[in-house]
C-alpha cells in the first residue's frame, strides 16, 4: 500500500512522507482513536481498542478470503486479465445473512457494477453459491481442514471441464 501511495503521489510531484499520503492520514487517525480511548477509559479502553481491531481485521480477512476461495479470471491473449463479472466471487443468498450484513452476501454483483448502492445489490444465479450464510461460513473458514472439505469440491465442480484453469 505504501509503495503504492508513493506512486500516486510522485506522478503528482509531492513526496510520499508528506500531508497528501492517505496512509499517513488513516495510521495517524488510528493513533488518535487509540490515545482517545487510552484517554478516556484508562488502560482497558486502549486493550478494548486493540481488541477490538484485531476482531475487526481478522473478520475482514476472513470474509474476503471466503467470498473469493479458489476463483479466479482468465488470463486473455493480450496478457491481461478478463473483467471481473458475477461469477468472481461467491454468493450467499439466504435472508439473515442479507438482513444483517446488508447486502454484502450479494458481493459478485459489488465486483460486476461497482458503482451500485449496497441497497440495490442483486443476486445473481451464474455466481458460485456458498453452502450456507456468512455466519456459519466464517466459522467454518476458522477451520481449515473441514473448510476445505466443503469447499474445495464446490470448486471443483464449479470449474468442471477447465482443468487447466485451475492453477
Amino acid at each position: 500500500a505504501w509503495k503504492l501511495e508513493a506512486k500516486r503521489l510522485e506522478k503528482k510531484g509531492h513526496n510520499a512522507l508528506s500531508w497528501r499520503n492517505e496512509l499517513i492520514w488513516w495510521y495517524s487517525i488510528t493513533a488518535l482513536a487509540l490515545a482517545a480511548f487510552t484517554i478516556a477509559f484508562g488502560w482497558l479502553g486502549a486493550v478494548f481498542f486493540l481488541g477490538q481491531s484485531f476482531i475487526a481485521l481478522n473478520l475482514l480477512e476472513i470474509v474476503n478470503y471466503l467470498e473469493h476461495y479458489g476463483l479466479h479470471r482468465r488470463k486473455l491473449e493480450n496478457g491481461r486479465y478478463e473483467r471481473t463479472g458475477p461469477e468472481h466471487s461467491w454468493n450467499s443468498n439466504y435472508f439473515l445473512t442479507n438482513v444483517f450484513l446488508f447486502h454484502l452476501q450479494r458481493h459478485s454483483d459489488h465486483h460486476a457494477w461497482a458503482k451500485r448502492r449496497y441497497q440495490v445489490l442483486r443476486h445473481h444465479e451464474i455466481a458460485p453459491q456458498l453452502p450456507a450464510g456468512y455466519a456459519a461460513m466464517v466459522v467454518l473458514a476458522m477451520i481449515p481442514p473441514l473448510w476445505k472439505k466443503v469447499m474445495n469440491p464446490r470448486v471443483e465442480a464449479y470449474y468442471e471441464g477447465e482443468e487447466h484453469q485451475l492453477v
